[in-house]
């Protein structure tokens, strides 16, 4: 995702002309970074520092690359538009799934759940690819999960992955998992994620200790610390998984 993300931010473009004139909407600054976001017809300014901070966490807009973008609303639907190169997007593979993944996530990032739909343009603003809003983006076909959804970071011998989170709200989370060193000593991974303002934590197990009452036992245990260390005032699940993230065992805090 990371690799794909550089490709990305590589094609992005921005409107180097007098806009005085022409009705791409109210316009703000990204703060320590050189993109701009317009924002017009239902779309807020609100709106607009949301999407902004987004593509800032996410590494999307930065100090080097100039980058505009757009956002419209009607109704409860969003269009999100990004200034990008035609010719790198038609040559590029996965270039699509990227940004259709930012439709699922800044639909349950930023704008509680309302549909996203996202629009690649010239440096005029005129389209040139629609990317409708996926809400299962990030799964394959048959219904797997995909790591490439995820952000990904070992921290000893524990593999950490996190979406629908930024990477400052993985942070502190990471850190105490590690610190409290239940998941060391193996080859663990833990998928962090967020839903409906819950947080959640996969753990796979192997199939000969899903169901072994030892296991389960510690990882209640440790569940509990979890919630009450990281997440005090927060809606908090902890869940034994298979391998493709399916519920085995769930703690609800």
């Amino acid at each position: 995702m990371k690799k794909l993300l550089s490709f990305s931010v590589i094609a992005l473009g921005s409107l180097t002309f007098f806009t005085a004139c022409n009705d791409y909407g109210k316009k703000i600054t990204v703060e320590g970074t050189k993109g701009e976001i317009y924002y017009k017809d239902g779309a807020t300014e609100a709106d607009a520092q949301k999407v902004g901070s987004f593509l800032k966490q996410d590494g999307f807009l930065g100090s080097t690359q100039a980058a505009s973008v757009q956002v419209d609303r009607i109704g409860d639907n969003y269009t999100v538009r990004f200034v990008y190169n035609k010719n790198y997007y038609e040559k590029t593979p996965g270039i699509e799934d990227f940004f259709r993944n930012y439709t699922a996530r800044m639909s349950k990032e930023l704008f509680n759940g309302k549909r996203v739909d996202i629009t690649l343009t010239d440096k005029y603003f005129k389209d040139f690819k629609n990317i409708p809003y996926d809400e299962s983006a990030g799964n394959t076909p048959d219904g797997t999960f995909n790591k490439a959804a995820y952000h990904h970071r070992t921290v000893g011998d524990v593999n950490f992955y996190w979406k629908d989170i930024t990477d400052e709200e993985s942070k502190p989370i990471v850190d105490y998992i590690y610190q409290n060193g239940a998941f060391s000593g193996g080859t663990a991974e833990l998928y962090i994620s967020k839903e409906n303002n819950r947080y959640l934590v996969q753990f796979p197990v192997k199939p000969e200790y899903r169901n072994d009452a030892g296991t389960i036992a510690q990882v209640q245990k440790v569940s509990k610390e979890i919630k009450d260390n990281v997440f005090p005032s927060d809606p908090f699940t902890f869940t034994i998984t298979d391998e493709q993230l399916n519920s085995v065992k769930a703690f609800d805090y």
